[in-house]
């Protein structure tokens, strides 16, 4: 389990015209709730910069602190606004993490190896999740699942009931779902041949199949 340290602030004043403020000051508004009750944050934009850097792509513990010593807490990142047109981070939630006490995650899952299939089989391989829904306790937290394919076939699938989990990590979500198959690859489609147009007659042949412009008509036979 990874844990990252990071300090903040008590954040006094809300709303949009403060929040605005706060982050041309380099400041970025947050949440924390949890048990120990929901609490108005401000982050340093730089240093929750580098710790969004460290957990990228894992799942880890924020050992929060607050900057005038009154309390710690165990956190989480819940989710983070940002700026759909520059990125920057405008906003974020953070969820309290208690000690001893099973928690719900969702944690990354990296995929490792070469399927058989796709080295023997002319198999496609394709991943159809990227995280899951865990329960177990903060100390018991892993950074994210590893799913080795190294043993797939052409045709085969995993589930997520398939997966080994770590001692103390249990699933929170329907094993049933596929993770990666291993399948066949997609048949090109074939565009339908367009008919043959009808060859235009030559010109000499178009004089012939045309009646003459003064030929009288057969007289009816008696």
């Amino acid at each position: 389990m990874k844990q990252i340290k990071l300090s903040v602030s008590n954040r006094e004043k809300l709303g949009g015209n403060n929040a605005k403020r706060y982050r041309k000051a380099n400041k970025i508004p947050a949440v924390i709730y949890g048990e120990s009750g929901e609490k108005n944050l401000l982050l340093d934009a730089k240093e929750f910069s580098v710790a969004a850097r460290q957990i990228s792509g894992i799942a880890a513990l924020l050992d929060i602190s607050f900057d005038d010593g009154t309390e710690s807490r165990y956190a989480m990142v819940k989710s983070v606004e940002r700026n759909p047109i520059t990125d920057a981070v405008l906003h974020v939630d953070f969820i309290e993490v208690v000690r001893g006490k099973p928690m719900l995650a969702v944690v990354p899952i990296h995929v490792t190896g070469e399927a058989f299939g796709v080295k023997n089989e002319n198999a496609v391989l394709e991943q159809h999740l990227h995280e899951m829904k865990i329960k177990c306790r903060p100390r018991d937290l892993p950074e994210f699942i590893e799913v080795d394919v190294s043993d797939m076939h052409l045709g085969d699938l995993l589930t997520l009931a398939d997966l080994k989990l770590p001692e103390g990590v249990t699933l929170d979500m329907d094993g049933e779902r596929t993770v990666v198959t291993c399948d066949a690859p997609m048949a090109e489609e074939v565009a339908p041949a367009e008919p043959a147009a009808e060859a235009a007659p030559a010109e000499g042949d178009a004089k012939a199949a045309a009646p003459a412009a003064d030929a009288k008509p057969a007289e009816a036979k008696k």
